[in-house]
């Protein structure tokens, strides 16, 4: 999943430097590219948090003595 958001914060960049490039701001491939930047961030950012989550389980998972 790392590899994942890696991606996806790549693609984010992608369209936020094309967006960049067009002259006219106004522009609605402008604002959808902004769009779409932003969709992969928060992609991104839930695929982040559920590995955080993960490690936390896996965490837990060690730290708790096996009681059987």
């Amino acid at each position: 999943m790392k590899l994942l958001a890696a991606y996806f914060r790549a693609k984010a960049q992608l369209c936020r430097e094309l967006a960049d490039t067009l002259t006219e701001q106004r522009n609605p491939v402008v604002s959808k590219l902004r769009s779409m930047a932003n969709e992969f961030d928060r992609n991104a950012d839930v695929l982040d948090e559920r590995l955080a989550n993960d490690a936390m389980v896996e965490t837990a998972k060690f730290d708790t003595p096996d009681l059987h």
